[in-house]
């Protein structure tokens, strides 16, 4: 654990990846209402590979180290495992957060698959994303990380219940309809 804080600090300090891409590939960008950060990473891509990652971010120096570290850590990967990130595969890395920060994670990854969508859609005009604007009910989060779950999910009519994989966790959470 101290070597990796270690690593946070020296991105706390000195962030890595930090500006912008001439003519990106895909960017997200994610805002958060409630602590005010906003992220947003662009990415260049060569077969099928992060070539480039970049990030701009308006927020703490948690916001900042944790987009430098996930930018450090993503740049170079395949596009595909990237994807299958999942917050419980670098979590334990960054529990050396206060837990107030605990969220910057989230909000980085989302950015940054966000880029990817981008990206896969071709049409290059960024991803947007603003969380937690009013209130979201209990139900609308994750039980295992609090993240927002999200809207439009279908429910299932014989037995009412909708599943949803979080994605801030990757887990499959199942709701009971009127309880979200």
């Amino acid at each position: 654990m101290t070597e990796l804080n270690d690593k946070l600090k020296e991105h706390f300090r000195h962030p890595q990846r930090r500006g912008v891409l001439e003519n990106p590939d895909g960017t997200g960008i994610v805002g958060n209402a409630r602590c005010g950060d906003i992220l947003s990473y662009q990415i260049k891509v060569e077969d099928g590979r992060l070539a480039q990652v970049r990030f701009q971010c308006l927020g703490c120096g948690a916001a900042k180290a944790v987009a430098s570290y996930i930018a450090e850590l993503a740049e170079g990967k395949a596009i595909e495992e990237v994807e299958r990130l999942k917050m419980e595969d670098i979590f334990d890395d960054l529990k050396a957060l206060p837990k107030s920060k605990w969220h910057c994670p989230f909000q980085a990854v989302d950015a940054l698959k966000m880029a990817i969508e981008d990206w896969k859609g071709k049409a290059h005009e960024g991803r947007r994303k603003m969380i937690d604007v009013e209130p979201v009910a209990k139900g609308g989060r994750c039980p295992y990380c609090s993240e927002i779950l999200g809207e439009n999910l279908d429910w299932c009519e014989s037995c009412e219940l909708k599943q949803a994989q979080c994605a801030g966790c990757g887990k499959k959470v199942l709701l009971k309809k009127g309880k979200e």
